[in-house]
């Protein structure tokens, strides 16, 4: 059984019971009439959705949270174990995940609030603070490189082929063989930060474009589609032939980079990319890069397409056809009276594979090297990480659903697919030469090769000096 027939019959079952206590390892059914897929006991034999076993063996153990980025960032969840429940969907969710995997372990989950600079302090006086943590990605390779980090393939009691540990992530981000830091279902973040396109319904439907749902279902959803419907959009709403804030477009974003990023991705040609040989390599230098870098100054530049403002205001008053943010915009979305929809980033052409959608800087899962149990540690994860799966990400699809956007398997297929098509921005070394390359695209420069001349021996040789460090 796919990870999107499970994850839709788990919606399904959610929306008529949000959130249910008590033993929650039972397999989950729906109503065959509502089109989605039964979840079978014989179906939940899959080894990939198999619930891991409940154990006494931790039996009075505290598991040790220590949220590095709890009291700098909107991008992880600051509330992971709240006190109680309160009502508020997303929340009891997490409340209720954290006491089946007390319950199922017999262990106590402690949270505790700090920054990068205290896992740091802590790893290098050798302190066994805790046994999970986390680190956005633009700081989380400064940890590896320091040798601050657990190699996840050593630990312990964790299958991280599950559907709900992150195997995009896995792919992306191990280095040599090792995986020092990756994602599961027990956080969000990778989620919330992921770039999608929402899009004004009513305006779609005046402007007579076909299903859109239905172009993203057959792969027909390409950087071509976007701009040909973009460019229906646009108007001179004032008709002062001025194009400013006050007139409508095809695409809103907040900047060149953010969209640039954006599409870069959905095209599956970023920056740097893992080779298949499980080597990142520089990707810009390649002749891909340069089509398809041009393809998106094309778009950029055709007519008055795309405009940089804020893309939710611009949503909310009815100025733009599509706006490219993050997923955890939905909910700023609430307070409209416009009816919007939820799309991947679209592919570069029909002939792509895949959709993928660019989170550029969650927080990911470490576990320190500090760490003196990992057989407990892995253990305790694992766990929380299946009863995030099938409790907090239902409630986090409900919570995006909420207001304007239809509970109906429309919305829940596009959150599902973005969900499972998240992928990671590659900071294996500063991020100065990714931001020279989208300053061009700024500056609206069609020709890359001087500049990727100029830095190319820097980037590879600091390339070369940090995969070495991964081989010993």
């Amino acid at each position: 059984m796919n990870k999107r027939i499970v994850l839709l019959a788990i919606c399904a079952a959610f929306t008529t019971s949000l959130i249910s206590c008590g033993d929650s390892n039972e397999p989950v059914t729906t109503n065959n009439n509502s089109g989605v897929e039964t979840v079978s006991s014989a179906e939940t034999a899959d080894p990939t959705t198999t619930p891991p076993e409940a154990t006494d063996k931790y039996a009075g153990r505290t598991y040790r949270i220590f949220n590095g980025f709890g009291l700098e960032t909107k991008y992880i969840e600051p509330n992971i174990y709240p006190e109680e429940m309160t009502g508020d969907v997303y929340s009891d969710s997490l409340y209720q995940r954290c006491m089946d995997t007390e319950d199922r372990l017999g262990i106590t989950i402690e949270v505790t609030d700090g920054t990068l600079s205290q896992i740091k302090t802590s790893v290098a006086a050798a302190d066994d603070f805790a046994d999970l943590t986390f680190a956005d990605l633009s700081n989380v390779m400064s940890l590896v490189l320091e040798n601050y980090c657990i190699d996840f393939y050593e630990i312990p009691n964790i299958s991280l082929d599950k559907v709900w540990w992150d195997q995009n992530a896995e792919e992306k981000l191990s280095f040599e063989g090792k995986l020092f830091y990756t994602f599961n279902d027990s956080i969000t973040t990778q989620t919330d930060n992921c770039r999608t396109i929402y899009f004004n319904k009513e305006m779609a439907d005046d402007l007579q474009l076909p299903d859109l749902y239905d172009m993203v279902r057959n792969g027909t959803w390409t950087f071509d589609k976007l701009e040909e419907y973009a460019l229906m959009a646009v108007s001179d709403l004032n008709g002062d032939t001025r194009f400013d804030g006050n007139d409508r477009y095809g695409i809103v974003n907040w900047g060149v980079t953010g969209l640039g990023e954006a599409l870069l991705t959905g095209a599956d040609c970023e920056i740097v990319m893992q080779g298949d040989d499980g080597v990142p390599y520089f990707n810009c230098f390649t002749e891909r890069f340069n089509t398809v870098y041009t393809r998106i100054l094309d778009i950029m530049n055709n007519g008055n397409l795309f405009y940089v403002g804020n893309a939710v205001n611009m949503l909310k008053s009815g100025q733009a056809l599509f706006i490219v943010d993050s997923l955890g915009s939905a909910p700023n979305l609430r307070d409209t009276d416009v009816d919007f929809g939820i799309l991947p980033i679209p592919k570069y052409d029909e002939e792509q594979e895949s959709y993928w959608n660019v989170s550029p800087n969650p927080h990911a899962m470490l576990v320190p090297v500090t760490c003196s149990d990992l057989d407990f540690a892995g253990a305790v994860m694992e766990e929380m990480a299946y009863q995030s799966h099938i409790t907090v990400l239902p409630a986090y699809y409900d919570n995006m659903l909420k207001g304007k956007v239809a509970r109906d398997e429309d919305s829940l297929e596009m959150l599902d697919l973005i969900h499972n098509s998240v992928s990671y921005v590659i900071k294996i070394i500063g991020v100065e030469f990714s931001d020279a390359i989208y300053t061009e695209m700024a500056n609206d420069n069609y020709d890359l090769s001087s500049m990727l001349a100029s830095w190319q021996e820097s980037v590879e040789t600091q390339l070369d000096e940090v995969l070495s460090q991964f081989k010993n």
